[in-house]
């Protein structure tokens, strides 16, 4: 709600002027001529003559009189300095005894730079003339950025510390969360003793971006607490590029060609030509197309990876750029180069060379032997029965053909895996592995929503001579089979292997395949930070194996399942850190952490859990990149970054922190525009005094005695 009208910043001198129009008024009756008598004898005509003079003189005295009070009236309102438009509902200067809270936004979108100033070099200003002393006043300031950070836990009179620490305070590379700040500010505001005629006030401080503010409530705040907003958004919303986010996408492994990608975000009104540059390592990228108007636009290219395997890290930034937001022209960027995959095959058939399922799978995994002293693919056999969690923590790829009953502690293990990244390849052949996939499904809990159940034939209805019916053409791996899948298909026929049904709050579009009995050939389906990929056959009881479609059907899977590894996003600053460090890290004792960031002081601490190593924080920190190292050598890698959500400077309706966020308080909004500045209005009002000064001359002139 706006408060409407006008206020003087001298109320004292409108007064003084209402008694000073009185001044020219007693002058004028004062002065007013008195008839003298004198003796004539042609009374008649000087009679005419003198009244009408008489009627001139009047109508020009009342002029003068209008002028001259009028003159006076405005020297004194210019004195008084008038103010007009949204009246704020919090006067610093009012007396009495006073609880006042003021939350001033940190967030990065406070740093943008308008008119040769920031948001938050405004907000500082407007804060101070909140802080003034006055007697009886006790106040506390909040900082709300992803944490909200008070100076005080409780309102305090020391007003010159909170005046210091406002002066002292720079933007942080975070969002706002709105929301904790408001839930802060109505337990400091409800704890603090009241007294009789005490006041409660809360003033928010932000230019109101949208991305921090759609979705606060007000109802924390106490009902009897005045609540005033002041934006320090300018009118005009400036034009910002920033790079939201940056990676590679691909099986990320050295020497292979993948696609390097930025999404940029074009906060303006007109297209941009965006140039990036990309170092990585020792090497540096360069990616450039058009950007449309108010969207977010992915720019890429094909980019070779190092020949050499590794952590690399660098910086991606704009070229030429110039927005009002420099925070979000650079982006630090991770990426993890493997080596090339080792895929952990787990089975109770034996190694040695003969038609078998297992056999069939190891040589569509690795197609061609590699030339001696080169490196390749390799597949390593293991015994699920003596599986040891170094050996397969250091597989890109698990793949289980013929595993046979697993044991809790493999299960475990399994799903762990594959939560934090890993892939797996279910080769689902015999009863015992419905078994098998439905303790995972447990183990894995929330993090796998498997589509469908696989349960064991109905050994009335034995699954005989199938065919595949349906599969989806458009998604990995049939997408990139070409015409090669409906050439092939037709001749494909498969036996036994686990009937299927639909689980409720599964994607059916995870069943990529499906037999002619309605059962699921191809699932794949995300776990955690990685994917299991279910394929129902008994390649022992079909003719695939022996199919032109077998090998590049496996090589797409295991590839689909392999780019788990693209480059992750950073993770946005000031928010909670947990991560699992891969299991080829180790233990935590001998793991250090070290980060290109300027502040060193939020790296978080590394923990032994009985899944991993936990890497923890209560708020990531700087942006940068962080490594963890065991010695020298970086074992683990992440960037940290702000917020995409905060190149986005739209602000929210003004109306709709007032009503439908409001939750029934009385909200008042003002921003710079709402008052005008008093230089403009009292030197307006001296010129038109002037003016009224000049006219009574000019008058007098026109119509003298």
């Amino acid at each position: 709600m706006l408060l409407l009208g006008m206020t003087f910043l001298h109320p004292w001198a409108a007064g003084l002027g209402v008694a000073a129009i009185a001044l020219p008024i007693a002058i004028h009756f004062l002065t007013k001529p008195r008839p003298v008598r004198v003796a004539l004898s042609t009374i008649r005509f000087v009679r005419e003559a003198v009244q009408e003079k008489k009627s001139r003189h009047r109508l020009r005295d009342f002029l003068v009189l209008l002028l001259r009070a009028a003159a006076v009236a405005l020297i004194c309102w210019a004195f008084a300095r008038p103010m007009t438009g949204a009246k704020p509902m919090i006067d610093p200067a009012a007396p009495g005894t006073v609880v006042r809270v003021i939350l001033i936004d940190d967030s990065l979108s406070m740093a943008a730079v308008s008119n040769a100033t920031t948001a938050f070099d405004r907000a500082r200003t407007s804060a101070a003339t909140y802080l003034r002393y006055q007697s009886g006043l006790r106040a506390d300031v909040i900082f709300a950025a992803a944490r909200p950070m008070p100076v005080f836990d409780k309102v305090s009179s020391n007003i010159a510390a909170l005046h210091d620490a406002v002066e002292a305070a720079v933007p942080q590379p975070q969002r706002a969360d709105a929301q904790a700040a408001l839930n802060r500010a109505g337990g400091i505001l409800a704890s603090a003793p009241q007294g009789n005629g005490s006041r409660m006030e809360l003033v928010i401080i932000s230019n109101f971006q949208r991305n921090n503010w759609s979705s606060v409530d007000f109802s924390p705040i106490p009902k009897d607490a005045v609540i005033q907003l002041e934006s320090v958004a300018q009118e005009k919303q400036p034009d910002n590029l920033g790079i939201l986010r940056i990676g590679a996408k691909g099986r990320l492994e050295q020497g292979r060609e993948v696609r390097l990608e930025a999404e940029i975000g074009n906060y303006s009104d007109a297209s941009r030509d965006i140039q990036v540059e990309v170092d990585l390592g020792s090497v540096a990228y360069h990616l450039q197309g058009t950007c449309p108007p108010r969207v977010a636009t992915t720019l890429s290219a094909l980019v070779t990876l190092p020949a050499s395997a590794g952590w690399f890290s660098g910086e991606a930034k704009l070229i030429g750029s110039s927005d009002a937001l420099a925070a979000d022209d650079t982006r630090p960027v991770v990426v993890e180069v493997r080596p090339f995959p080792v895929y952990a095959l787990l089975t109770r058939e034996s190694s040695t060379p003969h038609a078998s399922s297992s056999y069939f799978l190891e040589r569509a995994l690795v197609p061609a032997k590699a030339l001696p002293g080169t490196a390749s693919e390799t597949v390593e056999r293991m015994d699920p029965s003596l599986l040891g969690r170094d050996a397969v923590g250091r597989a890109s790829l698990l793949v289980l053909d013929h595993p046979g009953v697993l044991s809790d502690e493999t299960i475990n293990l399994l799903a762990t895996l594959v939560r934090r990244g890993r892939g797996m390849l279910y080769v689902a052949a015999e009863p015992v592995d419905a078994q098998n996939l439905a303790r995972f499904a447990r183990v894995a809990g929330e993090d796998l929503k498997m589509p469908v159940e696989f349960v064991p034939p109905d050994a009335a209805q034995p699954r005989h001579d199938l065919f595949l019916l349906e599969w989806r053409h458009d998604q990995e791996p049939f997408d990139q089979l070409g015409e090669l899948m409906p050439t092939v298909a037709g001749d494909l026929r498969f036996s036994r292997g686990l009937s299927s049904h639909r689980l409720e709050g599964g994607l059916a579009d995870d069943v990529l395949a499906s037999y002619s009995d309605r059962s699921a050939c191809l699932v794949i389906t995300p776990c955690g930070a990685g994917n299991l990929a279910v394929l129902n056959a008994d390649l022992m009881a079909s003719n695939l194996p022996a199919s032109p479609l077998f090998v590049p059907l496996v090589e797409e899977v295991a590839g689909r399942l392999l780019a788990v590894s693209d480059s992750s996003d950073a993770v946005p600053c000031g928010e909670p850190l947990t991560q699992y460090l891969p299991a080829e890290c180790g233990a935590a004792s001998g793991l250090k952490i070290e980060s290109s960031a300027e502040d060193k002081n939020d790296m978080g601490t590394l923990s032994d859990e009985s899944t991993g190593v936990l890497w923890q924080a209560d708020a990531a920190g700087a942006p940068g990149v962080y490594q963890i190292k065991r010695g020298d050598k970086p074992v683990y890698a992440l960037a940290i970054a702000p917020p995409a959500s905060q190149s986005d400077l739209q602000t929210i309706d003004p109306a709709t922190l007032t009503t439908r966020l409001a939750a029934g308080r009385h909200v008042a909004y003002a921003s710079a525009g709402d008052l005008p500045p008093a230089d403009d209005a009292w030197a307006w009002l001296l010129v038109a005094c002037a003016g009224c000064l000049i006219s009574e001359v000019v008058l007098l002139k026109l119509f003298p005695t």
